[in-house]
This record gives structure tokens, sequence and C-alpha cells, in this order.
């Protein structure tokens, strides 16, 4: 059972408003590299510390295998089906606005920046970004929720926290329009094989930061050199998670599936001790 500790709902609250202020300012307020870094993700990191810190830490780095195994696994899995999700949205899209496919050719604005910025950013990644959003939407907002509910409908609050998680990436919406629905998609689909895989830890961050860094990385690894090497860069990354899925989801399914608990076994009437003889 995935271990829970009591979180106020109105501290679950502050944390979560703090989090979409901070993010969302930066729509608002032109803040320099470094600065816009200390505001989205500094101040809410600091704040979720206060709040939660302890509980999150204590698990952050715990079953760091089981985690590797499931949270590769998850991403291969849900990569793909990200991707089919992705081409029927397409479909769909382009049938009742024609020119809805034509909006995908406007620069990434995430990847938008020069070579020797995106050399930066590959460390930046793996070391800042990776780890500040998993802290965030997978410890303390999904870890939140399921402290609050006490560890019960542990896959709805998963799908509520990777919306959440997608919704902070508003700048999607902006450029895409409608057309946006299709990163959308793929992050609400990493945003759940982030959850599951941080629930069956027991709450492990590390290697969610790790999966989530070095995906991120490979975008900007793609703007370093050429974007052939980051998308081969990228399908290596997709590829080998799903040899981990072929591997380890299977045994995880059977496994959970087995975990019921067992039916007590037939009882049967005690024995009765023999009668005291008579006494003579």
């Amino acid at each position: 059972m995935f271990p829970t500790n009591s979180l106020p709902k109105k501290l679950y609250l502050v944390g979560v408003v703090f989090i979409f202020l901070a993010v969302y300012s930066q729509y608002v307020i032109r803040y320099g590299s470094i600065t816009g870094y200390l505001v989205v993700y500094g101040i809410p990191v600091l704040v979720v510390s206060l709040l939660f810190g302890r509980q999150l830490l204590h698990r952050a780095g715990k079953n760091n295998k089981e985690a590797a195994k499931f949270g590769l696994g998850l991403f291969g899995v849900l990569t793909v089906l990200s991707l089919f999700l992705s081409i029927i949205a397409l479909a769909i899209i382009v049938h009742f606005y024609p020119h809805a496919a034509n909006l995908l050719n406007k620069p990434n604005p995430v990847l938008n920046v020069s070579s020797n910025v995106a050399w930066v950013m590959i460390p930046v990644s793996i070391l800042v970004v990776g780890p500040a959003e998993e802290y965030l939407f997978r410890g303390f907002i999904y870890g939140g929720l399921l402290s609050i509910s006490k560890g019960k409908y542990w896959i709805p609050l998963a799908v509520v926290s990777s919306g959440m998680f997608a919704s902070v990436h508003a700048y999607y919406g902006i450029t895409y329009g409608i057309a946006s629905v299709l990163p959308f998609i793929d992050l609400i689909t990493f945003g759940l094989a982030m959850s599951i895989t941080y629930y069956w830890s027991g709450g492990n961050i590390l290697v969610l930061a790790l999966i989530h860094g070095v995906y991120d990385a490979t975008d900007f690894l793609g703007v370093a050199t050429t974007s052939q090497i980051g998308q081969a860069a990228q399908l290596v990354m997709i590829f080998v998670c799903i040899g981990f899925a072929a591997v380890y989801l299977p045994k995880k399914i059977v496994m959970r599936q087995t975990t019921n608990p067992s039916v007590p076994p037939e009882t049967t009437p005690e024995t009765q001790p023999p009668p005291d003889p008579p006494q003579m």
C-alpha cells in the first residue's frame, strides 16, 4: 500500500495556488533567464518544501530499482499510446479545420533557442527542470492528493494530476491553437506514466526526475546538434523503454492480480480435550 501522511487540505490548496501563480506569472511579467527559473521553479519548490518536503524527501530515493523498471516501462508504453492518440486527434482536427496542420510548423516555444543555449539547457533539464517538475507535480500535487484521499482512487487522481501538469504548459495552447491538443496528449500520457510509477514505487522521485530530465534533454540535443541526432536519441530511449515494458510490466500486472487476500482455509471443529477421568 502507498504510504500516506496527513496533509491538511488548506495547506495543500496553498501549495497548489503558489505553484500555479508562479508558473503563470511568466505570461504577465517578463523575467530574465535566471530570474525566470527562480520564480517558476524556486518559489514553488521552497513553499512545497516547507509544507510537505520532509515527507517527500523521506521516500524520494526509495525503491529505485522498482521505479526504474516501471518508470521506463510505463514511459515506453504510454509514449506509443500517445503517438496513436495524436494521429487520431490530428485526423479529426484536420477534418474539421483543414489548415490546423500548418500550425504545427511553428517553432516549439521551448526549443526556440540558439545552439549555444541548447547545450546549456541539456544539463539544466537533467539537474533542474526534471527534478523540480517531478518534485512539484508527482511529489506534491499527486502525492498530496494521495495523502488527502488516504491512498484511495489513485488512478483517477493520477489522471487529475496529469491534467494539472499539462495545464501549466499553456504556451503550447498560445502557440499552436487547436493543434495544441497533440502536445497536451503527450504531456498527459507522460504525466500518467510518472504518476503510476510514483504510486507503485511508494513515492520515488529520484528516478522519475532522471527520466523526465533526460527525455527533455534529448529535445535540446536536437537543437544543439541536428534534429536527426535528437530524434535518434529519443527513439533509442523509447525503444529501450519498450523493452523494459515487455519484460517487467506483465510481471507487475500478474503480481497485482495475485495480491488479493487469500480465501481463508476451511475451518474444522476444534478438537475437544478428553473429559477428566472420574474421581475415585
